[in-house]
């Protein structure tokens, strides 16, 4: 009877465990990191928040040489350039050089494999980009730009390119990605000499979104590594 108790008693720990993963992976999911990008009068700035906390970017320090490790290195003593080291047998036994023909096709190969694997990440990069636009929301974009020239034509020219540029960009944008808040400004100006380009926003990005898109992107990447090796060994025969 103690024991079945005991077994029960375990039971219910491991049962209480795995209710406390499964919440924690849903808490995980639901919820979205921040991503604010900017760049205003010249800085550029961003960084990562979850739940608040900032996770990017992290400040390096560089270690100080200190005055011992300073003092070590002078008291070292210098070795002797003309001392001749005895050669071991690893050094006799070398193996023969590879011939320039063998390390171009070895290069080759490694290359034809990359452009391969690019080539399939092409292909599954549309299907996935539905999904990571549901994944996305722009939370807030905002642009101050001032096109500035002396020249009155070179000036309306660049003014009519950026306004093509602008709008083209955020209506495609707009497609895959939905946008809350969106204020552009742009500007021109005859008298000034000098143009200025500001950009902000916020992206926030669903953690369970994104690892589904992430399995979309994997599950067609394979589908097309596959059918592509299948064609090959078809090619061969």
């Amino acid at each position: 009877m103690m024991i079945i108790l005991g077994l029960l008693s375990i039971l219910k720990i491991l049962w209480t465990v795995i209710w406390i993963i499964l919440a924690i992976m849903i808490i995980i999911c639901l919820s979205s990191i921040i991503v604010h990008v900017q760049y205003w009068d010249g800085e550029i700035f961003w960084n990562v928040r979850y739940f608040g906390i900032k996770l990017l970017p992290s400040k390096s320090k560089r270690k100080k040489k200190t005055v011992s490790d300073s003092n070590s290195n002078s008291n070292a003593k210098p070795k002797n350039k003309h001392s001749p080291e005895p050669e071991t047998e690893t050094e006799l036994e070398k193996p023969p050089k590879k011939l320039i023909l063998d390390k171009f096709s070895e290069r080759m190969q490694k290359l034809v494999n990359r452009l391969d694997m690019a080539e399939s990440g092409m292909h599954a990069l549309p299907e996935t980009m539905v999904y990571l636009g549901k994944a996305m929301t722009w939370d807030s974009i905002e642009t101050d730009i001032l096109i500035a020239a002396e020249d009155a034509a070179a000036c309306a020219e660049e003014y009519g390119l950026m306004q093509i540029i602008l709008q083209n960009l955020f209506s495609q944008t707009g497609i895959w990605v939905h946008v809350k808040r969106k204020n552009i400004q742009l500007k021109y100006d005859f008298i000034e000499d000098k143009s200025k380009y500001n950009f902000r926003c916020k992206v926030k990005i669903n953690i369970g979104k994104f690892i589904f898109a992430l399995f979309v992107f994997l599950w067609y990447y394979l589908k097309d590594s596959h059918e592509a090796g299948q064609s090959v060994i078809r090619k061969k025969l």
